[in-house]
């Protein structure tokens, strides 16, 4: 093994010649740094492994150029990180599991049929993600399968249909409220939210009907400038909620605490059968992510769920916002801090912490 002592010796020969090769100012330094390190270790009681862990989490975020909201817990242990996460930020399609729980409790009570048939109009699409906007007017397909694309697809025509059904955004505030949480708010509609997007490059937009925006498409002359006031200004977010009260409500369903038991299993199997892997899923391979993401690029990446093995159980949720740059540097980023918290949950000796 290559000892104190030996470094010691390497630095002091290396350094009695002017003329040192570079493979050896590599040595010298690697020895240098080793000598820093040993000292730090002999005169510094090292941290708790949980804050190595923020530590390492907070080095991956400040990676990139965003505002971060970062909350992980264990619910195996009660073991919390929160990074900003107080901080009330813009969900954009996260705020899809509120409207998902609302709509749950609604078909607890009586009021919703998951059986029940929509057929759908041009007036009901919506753009941005989803499949349904790109089919003909006439399907019919089930409320529950609008809370299925909602979910899994992000569908934002499925969005606006369930808001309809619970009776719009102020009644998922209204539950939320009930619920404890008061920081999770939906402003609007997506039609709402795209309605006033379209604005921000033509004021003209904002008188449009549903149909009618639908209809014309997207303004072509709205510029980048145009969508950074939209998204800095802050107006109009999609939806908001801190990263605690949104790890809450999520802690809530895995526990059948936000609904029936098997209102909150259903949800749990939707949030389970999620597309879009590109962010907690994304070194995760075989591993159970139920999880749901939230848009607006490049600004917007943020995603919130579960990382479940046999050993433990994870709450997470990253919000993002201000971004400016390469939008896959985000995803990249959540992906590594996920994979961080599995590797720390999953590995270490879980008695430990108890």
């Amino acid at each position: 093994m290559f000892g104190f002592a030996n470094c010691h010796l390497l630095i002091a020969n290396c350094v009695q010649s002017f003329a040192l090769t570079s493979m050896f100012k590599k040595t010298v330094l690697v020895c240098m740094l080793f000598l820093a390190f040993s000292a730090a270790a002999q005169t510094t009681t090292p941290p708790p492994p949980l804050e190595l862990l923020k530590q390492s989490l907070q080095r991956t975020s400040q990676s990139v150029s965003a505002d971060w909201g970062i909350y992980v817990k264990s619910l195996d242990t009660g073991e919390e990180i929160a990074i900003n996460a107080d901080a009330v930020m813009d969900t954009m399609s996260v705020i899809k599991v509120p409207l998902l729980v609302d709509a749950y409790r609604l078909v607890d009570a009586g009021k919703i049929n998951p059986a029940d048939r929509i057929t759908m109009a041009t007036a009901d699409k919506r753009f941005g993600t989803g499949v349904l906007r790109t089919l003909n007017d006439g399907l019919n397909l089930s409320v529950h399968d609008a809370f299925m694309l909602m979910v899994i697809q992000s569908d934002n025509t499925a969005t606006d249909m369930v808001y309809s059904r619970v009776g719009g955004p102020q009644h998922v505030n209204q539950t939320m409220h009930q619920m404890g949480f008061s920081t999770i708010n939906a402003p609007g509609t997506a039609f709402d939210w795209f309605s006033a997007l379209a604005a921000a490059g033509d004021p003209t937009w904002a008188k449009l009907t549903p149909e009618e925006l639908f209809k014309r498409g997207f303004p072509q002359k709205m510029t980048d400038g145009d969508l950074d006031r939209f998204h800095f200004e802050g107006k109009h977010p999609f939806g908001v909620s801190s990263g605690r009260e949104m790890g809450r409500l999520l802690e809530m369903i895995t526990s059948n605490k936000a609904a029936s038991q098997k209102s909150c299993e259903d949800m749990m199997r939707i949030l389970r059968m999620q597309q879009m892997r590109t962010r907690i899923p994304r070194f995760l391979a075989e591993v159970s992510a139920p999880h749901k993401t939230g848009d607006f690029p490049p600004y917007i990446a943020n995603d919130v769920g579960l990382i479940e093995t046999e050993k433990s159980r994870v709450v997470v949720v990253f919000f993002c916002a201000h971004h400016r740059g390469v939008y896959a540097e985000l995803e990249d980023a959540i992906g590594r801090m996920s994979e961080q918290v599995w590797a720390y949950f999953n590995y270490r000796d879980q008695t430990a912490a108890k």
